[in-house]
């Protein structure tokens, strides 16, 4: 069941969609709402086929383009976890071959996987080979093939250039590194263990009845025409993929599973690999998008969206969603170039974000358990000089460092204190002095003196 603020926002968001099919001529749209693990709500807009009128619903299957690529960048990922790699590996490392390229600008070894997955390598974008005009990709063969004829014409790091040949060259790795066909591997170690029944590189014909029929929109003419349809063969890691809203919320859903969070892609990565993925690894100079590990990350006012994209022959999704509030948005539409799709998933998430944060918290209950005895003694207000003060607590069973008095200062506050196997060294949790030690000093009574971090002394005064 959709939440209380969701529900409310329903009436608006079916009418934004509606809207937008009918003023950029959609032939038809497929759009669902992620709350945390589960699709909240899914609404079906125009057609999924102009020679009927079936509706566009949870299970119909789409190509999803550049949506691949966040499949790519976990089977990377999943292989860096097992030691079979490191991000920062040049190219050549893993595929020899590469090391042919002509590096008009930049260097063929400063051409890293950790680039390649941020389009940061400089590499052209597409492989000199046949392909959107007459709808011929090249095949692994040819694309190693061609190589030698394969530039580097911009320096690395100096700007985000998308490539497509980046992504099918990483997953010319993942074949490279485990002897397993790209195609066979996502499917094996990523989409079936997340229980994704409709995702796949290649229709079936159990699945070909779902299929959402795409399209090429034509400027003079009501009808638009229906799509090619062109296997990306050698390059699939950029953008093969076929999947429905109802695959696309799980893989969102997964996104959320980081540490601490709901672990059933535990088997897939570990939380704390989606995070690192999550995290940009460029800014823009305006601070309003960085490029994360496959994702994008952009800013709109107070929010940040991890987002991709995806555009072919006759299909336009959008994939975006908000890590804090575990929120998220799925559009699938039957044209390419879409009109609106990019959009309508801004709008839909900032639409529901905006209304959750406008409803009033309402605080929780505190537990008001005891102090454990053995905590009792480190309660109390600490000074280090020259003067940062600094109070320790006990809250919800844990030792926390807070800052003491409504002071906004406090140099490691807020944390919380971990104990060891020894009673005077505690681990810090968070903030500044994550991970280092907090030393605690006793009189012979037992009582607490002092404790040391990060080379100051903060004395107990009460």
């Amino acid at each position: 069941m959709a939440d209380c603020v969701l529900q409310t926002l329903i009436p608006d968001i079916e009418r934004l969609a509606a809207t937008t099919v009918a003023k950029y001529r959609l032939p038809g749209m497929a759009l669902g709402v992620i709350r945390d693990q589960e699709l909240a709500w899914f609404g079906g807009f125009g057609t999924a086929d102009l020679g009927s009128s079936k509706k566009p619903t949870t299970s119909t299957i789409a190509r999803v383009a550049s949506v691949t690529k966040t499949f790519t960048t976990t089977a990377i990922m999943q292989l860096r976890d097992a030691g079979q790699l490191k991000l920062d590996d040049p190219l050549a490392q893993h595929i020899p071959e590469f090391a042919s390229a002509r590096a008009i600008h930049g260097d063929v070894n400063g051409v890293t996987l950790r680039r390649l997955l941020t389009h940061r390598s400089g590499l052209v974008t597409e492989s000199p080979t046949h392909g959107w005009n007459d709808l011929h990709f090249p095949s692994r063969e040819e694309m190693i093939g061609k190589l030698p004829e394969t530039g580097i014409v911009i320096p690395q790091d100096s700007a985000f250039k998308y490539s497509n040949l980046a992504f099918g060259l990483l997953g010319e790795v993942v074949y490279r590194v485990t002897g397993t066909p790209y195609i066979e591997y996502v499917h094996a170690n990523i989409i079936e263990p997340l229980g994704l029944t409709s995702t796949v590189f290649d229709l079936t014909d159990a699945l070909r009845p779902h299929f959402f029929v795409g399209y090429n929109p034509t400027p003079y003419q009501d009808r638009p025409e229906r799509a090619p349809y062109a296997h990306l063969n050698g390059i699939s890691a950029a953008g093969q993929l076929h999947s429905t809203v109802g695959d696309l919320a799980k893989w969102v859903s997964f996104q959320f599973q980081t540490d601490g969070g709901d672990r059933r892609g535990a088997q897939v990565l570990k939380g704390s690999t989606l995070v690192e993925i999550q995290q940009p690894q460029y800014v823009e100079p305006d601070w309003s998008a960085g490029q994360c590990l496959g994702w994008r990350a952009t800013r709109i006012d107070d929010h940040v969206y991890h987002n991709h994209g995806g555009g072919i022959h006759g299909f336009g999704t959008q994939v975006w969603f908000n890590v804090p509030r575990k929120t998220g948005v799925v559009v699938l539409i039957n044209m390419w170039p879409p009109h609106g799709g990019l959009e309508i998933a801004q709008e839909v998430l900032e639409m529901i974000l905006n209304a959750d944060e406008a409803v009033p918290l309402v605080p929780e209950q505190p537990a008001l358990e005891p102090t454990p005895e053995a905590l009792r003694r480190f309660v109390g207000y600490y000074r280090a000089e020259p003067g940062i003060d600094v109070d320790i607590e006990v809250r919800d069973g844990s030792l926390r460092l807070a800052a003491h008095g409504g002071s906004t200062y406090s140099l490691h506050a807020p944390a919380v204190l971990e104990p060891t196997d020894k009673e005077e060294e505690w681990l810090v949790r968070e903030g500044r002095a994550a991970g280092e030690i907090a030393l605690f000093k006793f009189d012979d009574d037992d009582r607490v003196l002092s404790y040391e971090l990060g080379a100051f002394v903060f004395k107990k005064l009460v």
